[in-house]
């Protein structure tokens, strides 16, 4: 009935097999077409994040999308990825994007780069880092001094690691984005626009072909546009009149500029709670791809591969976060498996008289092993494991952010002894979910927004009497990405109990990492049967390292970790992802750890073997409550016109 956790360690390997990108030192453009070294050229290009995709599987990823016949991948750099810390640059292990993009050129792959600082892709606060937040009234996306500042530093970090693959310097990066969508954005700040082009030509070299992109709108182009820069547009699906009419509107802002889509999209993303997801049909994306080829045009498939959004760093919407999977209805799916869009791609590609990159053989799928149940240990209440769980304990007169408290995601513990009684507790500026227990007893949950519900106010259960402990957990369920708003998190406003202000508060952020997991194992079973947030454990054996998934079906929300490796959030009260995020066979060790946290309504979880396929990724049957069959997801009817306690 509550949040749940569960706790997991991804052990990675892989290989690097060695085609190459044929060197070039020079990518311009005239009379609306690229030239590569002087010579006409144009790209197929396919989205893939690395930041979503365990760092062992890249070069299978990659490979997958070279057998297509794509000759290049675009991919954004989230800030926040790589500074989670003013000042403190992470480019190692899953964030060594310098390694990603050699893994393209091994590939036969060029590099479209997107460095931001703003990325959206649905990816927590949109890719910029939270501690911008610290600062209250920063104005992000604008020429506010404090964020050039930030934006300066983190481009002094992140050049250096671009620069060595620089087409000038024999590398695959064929253009740099600065920006995204920004004519989708309400400032419309041209100093600011063109402080980062003189910023990034600077940094990288002005003979570095930069571009932006945008919605196929006047105001969107106009805003986020800019000299020096290519405007490029992005859409979906659309008749050939449409799509003349955007390309048109690219060339009305930037006469002479190759035709381009940025973004064009075969699928889209998934919320938690939403009912149904349309996406188009085989047929309307190759007429769509045939008509912008025919046309001369260069584009991107976004996503050619979605991955997973894991740990804390799912975006969100006004109403809803983004489910953990980002499969995205992607031609190769969250467990990397083809579909009929992926062959449908690539055998169209290879009807392309003199393409460069022929498409390869086509590509097998990952076998899936199911491990069965695992038995689980409740550890305890949250309140219980709190000085396990955290070393960052403030007290205050009133509640602090999140982001005053210095915890970037998760969780945060509220606790205050009450002075006096009552029965309805309000907090009308809580983000996102609170979880309240009175002496460790479940009393109900505040929700700021849920699709179009909200709950400021609960009656609780029993009676509050003066020298009670109320708790609150409250869960950060993920910075909105689209559009920038200063989303700050956790109890942001007074709480109040039959009016009276609640003061004299500690807050405790609960560190979800694997440093905490040693010291839990240290404690024995709870008996108790309290309901409630709880932190449960437990073990199974992967004598063989295969994919599987997680199924949380009888539990009802939490997140997911294997051996320290934070997997991401299960959610299956709400939907309509019913699986949690594809584990692959680097996930799986023997006698690994599973840990579950808040308290689920029962004590077992399952890990499942994902639904098996035919060669060209279809169920063999079809089941109506999978949107597509090789997608774990199911649709849940009318989520969002009504809110239970156990969401």
């Amino acid at each position: 009935m509550f949040p749940a956790f569960v706790a997991l360690l991804l052990c990675f390997c892989g290989a690097v097999d060695g085609h190459h990108v044929p060197k070039a030192s020079r990518f311009e453009f005239q009379d609306r077409q690229f030239l590569l070294n002087g010579k006409p050229f144009r790209y197929i290009s396919g989205s893939i994040h690395y930041f979503r995709i365990p760092p062992e599987l890249w070069n299978d990823r990659l490979q997958r999308i070279r057998a297509a016949g794509l000759n290049a991948v675009q991919f954004y750099v989230p800030w926040n990825f790589h500074e989670e810390r003013p000042g403190v640059f992470n480019f190692k292990g899953d964030r060594n994007v310098s390694r990603f993009i050699e893994f393209a050129q091994q590939n036969d792959l060029y590099v479209l780069l997107r460095v931001g600082p703003y990325s959206c892709g649905e990816w927590e606060n949109g890719g910029l880092p939270w501690w911008l937040l610290k600062d209250k009234d920063i104005r992000m996306r604008t020429n506010d001094s404090r964020f050039l500042e930030a934006t300066d530093r983190f481009f002094t970090g992140l050049f250096p690691q671009i620069e060595p693959h620089l087409l000038r310097n024999g590398g695959p990066i064929l253009m740099v984005q600065i920006e995204n969508e920004y004519g989708s954005f309400e400032a419309c700040d041209r100093t600011y626009m063109r402080w980062l082009q003189q910023r990034t030509a600077k940094g990288l070299g002005h003979d570095v072909l930069l571009y932006t992109t945008d919605g196929p709108d006047r105001r969107m182009l106009r805003c986020g546009s800019i000299a020096g820069a290519i405007p490029t547009v992005d859409f979906g699906v659309c008749t050939k009149e449409s799509m003349d009419r955007y390309f048109y509107l690219q060339n009305f802002f930037y006469s002479g500029v190759p035709r381009v889509n940025s973004e064009f999209y075969p699928g889209w993303f998934v919320m938690w709670g939403q009912q149904k997801n349309e996406v188009p049909g085989i047929e309307s994306i190759m007429n769509s791809t045939r008509d912008m080829y025919n046309v001369g045009a260069s584009f991107n498939y976004y996503m050619m591969h979605g991955g997973t959004n894991f740990a804390f760093w799912n975006g969100a919407e006004v109403g809803s976060p983004v489910i953990t999977s980002y499969d995205y209805s992607s031609p190769i799916t969250e467990a990397g498996d083809i579909t009929p869009n992926y062959v449908a791609i690539r055998d169209w590609i290879s009807t392309i008289p003199d393409w460069p990159n022929k498409p390869l053989e086509l590509p097998k799928n990952n076998t899936k092993k199911a491990y069965g149940k695992v038995k689980v240990t409740k550890l305890g209440s949250i309140s219980k494991v709190k000085s396990f769980a955290s070393n960052s304990c403030r007290n205050s007169k009133y509640p602090m952010s999140f982001e005053e408290l210095d915890a970037p995601y998760g969780f945060v513990l509220y606790e205050t002894k009450l002075k006096m009684g009552g029965t309805v507790l309000q907090a009308d500026a809580l983000k996102d979910h609170g979880f309240v227990m009175l002496d460790g007893e479940y009393m109900g949950t505040l929700v700021n927004i849920f699709g179009t519900f909200k709950r400021h106010s609960i009656n609780l259960a029993k009676d509050a009497e003066p020298g009670m402990t109320l708790s609150i957990l409250v869960e950060n369920r993920g910075r909105q990405t689209y559009e920038t708003i200063n989303d700050f998190k956790g109890i942001i406003s007074n709480v109040t109990l039959n009016g009276q202000v609640l003061e004299e508060w500690q807050q405790c952020a609960i560190q979800m990492d694997d440093s905490i997991f040693d010291r839990l194992k240290m404690l024995t079973e709870d008996r108790t049967s309290a309901k409630g947030p709880n932190v449960y454990i437990g073990t199974f054996e992967a004598d063989e390292q295969e994919d599987t998934f997680f199924d949380p079906r009888q539990w009802r929300k939490g997140q997911l970790f294997i051996n320290g490796y934070n997997v991401g959030r299960y959610w299956p009260a709400a939907g309509p992802q019913v699986s949690d995020s594809e584990l692959n066979q680097s996930h799986n060790e023997p006698s690994s750890d599973y840990l579950v946290c808040p308290e689920a309504i029962s004590p077992a979880g399952e890990l499942r073997r994902y639904p098996r396929t035919s060669g060209d990724g279809h169920l063999p049957t079809a089941d109506p409550n999978i949107i597509k069959s090789d997608r774990l997801y199911k649709i849940y009817e009318n989520k969002f016109k009504g809110f239970r306690d156990d969401y």
